[in-house]
């Protein structure tokens, strides 16, 4: 039975290859291969399942289902080891946003212990892939502050050079002081003597008639 499954799978995989030959009609064999391993695994077949799955996934099928699949029917052989490595690359596909919305759904049969684990791995593998992102953010938005700081900066315009400083115009001197304005009209004073008591003893009534020293004023 085992050789008969693995012989169909690779002669469906060889066929669509040969004769379609793109990648679109290798996805469609890939996702065949890996409904039949679901099926096998539902149907009780583990080992069935698990040599189904593992074609679909040796040929580059990037379902983070098939890994959960094969990391189950390997869980269920008695390889746990197998089934943790299998769960954890699945858990990183799925993180980094391979697959598709229905993973919950097509999980939902599986329950137990095993599932526990699946689900543990699941959550641990966003949270990685969580900080990872935040890391790389990091070194990216640092690379980039880097380069900002060894780009070379325009130079800085030159500063004018400073206008001389001019001394203000002297104001215009003050119009020359005119001759007296009353010179015309008054005349220049005239000096008659340089004593100012010269006619201190002359009397002041002496062309009025008054009587010479040692005369009589009554005229006798």
């Amino acid at each position: 039975m085992k050789k008969l499954f693995t012989s169909a799978i690779y002669s469906v995989l060889a066929l669509g290859l040969i004769c379609e030959g793109s990648a679109q009609a290798q996805t469609a064999v890939l996702s065949e291969i890996y409904g039949q391993g679901v099926h096998a695994y539902y149907a009780g077949n583990a080992t069935s399942a698990y040599d189904l799955l593992s074609s679909a996934i040796d040929n580059g099928i990037k379902d983070p289902r098939a890994y959960y699949f094969r990391g189950m029917a390997a869980n269920d052989s008695g390889r746990s080891n197998e089934a943790e490595s299998d769960w954890k690359q699945g858990a990183e596909l799925e993180a980094s946003g391979k697959g598709s919305g229905s993973i919950g759904r097509s999980l939902a049969r599986y329950q137990g212990p095993g599932r526990l684990k699946l689900e543990e791995i699941r959550r641990q593998a966003r949270l990685d892939y969580l900080s990872n992102a935040a890391t790389r953010s990091r070194q990216r938005y640092g690379e980039l502050g880097e380069a900002d700081n060894t780009a070379p900066r325009p130079a800085a315009p030159e500063a004018a050079a400073p206008k001389p400083l001019v001394a203000p115009a002297p104001p215009p001197p003050p119009p020359a002081a005119d001759e007296n304005p009353f010179a015309d009209e008054l005349g220049s004073p005239k000096v008659e003597t340089d004593d100012a008591l010269s006619d201190a003893m002359t009397d002041p009534f002496a062309d009025d008639g008054a009587p010479a020293a040692g005369q009589d004023p009554s005229g006798a």
